[in-house]
């Protein structure tokens, strides 16, 4: 079903539209060819309806035409994160089972390790290698509710589950992200996210060619802030129009000194929530104004903030796009009866984790997916996010937002970074510790009188941790659960 509309979505753009790496840019005609070709292979060496594969292939042009062929012949794409420990995509990997890898030529020995841990004797499949079958073999017709993609949540809050979205699902996301982007063939797209990455995956393999726009994947072995000035030489050589990243990711591209005459028609932040700071840094320095977008590994794209007044709605995630819906579910909140848990309803959303109906039972209110933020909506229904409802540690009978702490210790000149968790205490329900990251010499005391001054004493750390670093996703999100393992009994 996603190759045949492939098919259709090629014909009609220019020669012009297609995916640039480098110095490469190759037109969709040519990559909708040799995805038939790959089809073909890999149906020819078994790969069957039905079966997940892993990818471990950064996000670039091998993985949008590995993942298209896999759609092609039913097959399950799993996109893994090259980063990630050996013990962490094992774990990943046995919950689905994969018939096959297929790596990159310099991710070879990880990928011999995977198949070591997870299944020995699976396929692997190098992209310089790929199999390619007779161009005009048939390929199966899928309908629309074919398994097409695993991805995997993030694990921000516990472990990772499957979430498996289907052919129809991935289309009815491409669809609602470019209408509402208004995306069009002479669009230069910027994908820098990784391809394990819901944003990262959804842009650069589904949602620009949408509507026949270029993506230029982009990515360096250095670190984004070593980096940040080669990309941004890179944004205005090749024309970028429009780009989509983390929070984290701008604020890092925003250091950058000196000015760049950036053409982006476009931006929007989305996978965290944004902070004014960021926000106004982006303006300074890239000359525009960011829009959020409000989406999530298990529905794909799901808002995005259009307000002609963008500037009275900058800390709103927009209006839901298409046909997704909205509502507010009364929740306990300290911020009133107007605030309550944010469940949402969209073509795109999945259907439920892969063989995990306890997750399914929690997460699902009557056909509503129940996304964990804390929200309020305006007269115009725009979404503002207040938190988040499965963060909320219980102190003492009041239920505390980590995030609030958070900030108000970042608020600190000596505080860098902040994370907040809550251990088990028989007395009071949770303890607050917090994790602090250093910008300036500061001691645990002088950090707690500092809270103190500034918020209700249930909303008090009872422990300041100094750590060098927060443990985070690659896209940047603190991994919560991560926090308090040294502590676990």
């Amino acid at each position: 079903m996603i190759y045949d509309n492939l098919l259709t979505l090629t014909a009609k753009a220019p020669i012009t539209s297609g995916l640039r790496q480098g110095d490469t840019f190759t037109p969709y005609a040519a990559l909708v060819e040799r995805i038939g070709r790959l089809a073909a292979g890999f149906m020819e060496r078994g790969i069957e309806n039905g079966a997940p594969v892993a990818l471990l292939i950064p996000n670039s042009p091998d993985l949008f035409v590995t993942a298209h062929a896999l759609f092609a012949v039913g097959a399950v794409a799993m996109p893994l994160s090259e980063t990630a420990t050996r013990s962490e995509r094992a774990t990943l990997a046995r919950r689905t089972g994969p018939a096959a890898v297929v790596s990159t030529p310099a991710l070879a020995t990880a990928a011999e390790l995977l198949i070591a841990d997870v299944a020995p004797g699976l396929p692997l499949f190098l992209t310089d290698a790929l199999p390619e079958g007779s161009a005009t073999a048939r390929l199966p017709e899928l309908p629309g509710a074919t398994p097409a993609l695993y991805l995997f949540s993030s694990g921000s809050t516990g472990s990772p589950k499957v979430v498996p979205h289907t052919h129809a699902e991935l289309l009815a996301d491409s669809g609602r992200a470019s209408a509402a982007w208004d995306l069009q063939p002479d669009d230069i797209v910027l994908d820098m996210l990784p391809g394990n990455f819901a944003m990262g995956f959804l842009l650069g393999a589904t949602q620009a060619v949408a509507r026949g726009a270029t993506t230029l994947y982009w990515s360096d072995p250095m670190p984004l802030a070593l980096s940040r000035g080669k990309l941004l030489d890179t944004m205005v050589g090749e024309h970028v129009t429009f780009m989509g990243a983390v929070p984290a990711m701008y604020e890092i591209i925003a250091g950058q000194g000196g000015g760049s005459d950036l053409g982006l028609r476009l931006a929007f932040s989305g996978g965290a929530a944004l902070k004014r700071p960021v926000f106004e840094a982006v303006r300074r320095r890239l000359g525009i104004t960011l829009r959020q977008d409000y989406g999530s590994t298990e529905a794909g794209m799901f808002s995005h903030n259009d307000c002609p007044d963008p500037d009275s709605s900058w800390d709103s995630v927009g209006r839901p796009a298409g046909d997704a819906r909205v509502r507010i579910a009364a929740f306990d909140t300290g911020f009133g009866p107007s605030v309550g848990e944010m469940e949402i309803r969209s073509s795109s959303l999945m259907r439920g984790y892969l063989d995990d109906a306890v997750a399914d039972a929690r997460a699902f209110d009557e056909g509503w997916f129940r996304t964990g933020d804390l929200a309020s909506l305006d007269e115009e229904g725009r979404i503002f996010l207040r938190g988040r409802s499965k963060l909320l540690i219980e102190v003492s009978g009041y239920k505390i937002d980590p995030v609030e702490v958070e900030e108000t210790l970042m608020s600190s000149p000596a505080v860098a970074e902040a994370a907040v968790a809550g251990l088990p205490d028989p007395r009071i329900g949770n303890r607050l510790i917090a994790f602090v990251v250093k910008e300036a010499e500061i001691s645990a005391d002088a950090l707690i009188r500092f809270a103190r001054e500034r918020l209700s004493v249930q909303k008090v750390p009872a422990e300041i941790t100094f750590v060098d670093a927060l443990p985070r996703s690659p896209a940047g999100k603190v991994l919560r659960a991560r926090l308090v393992e040294p502590q676990a009994g």
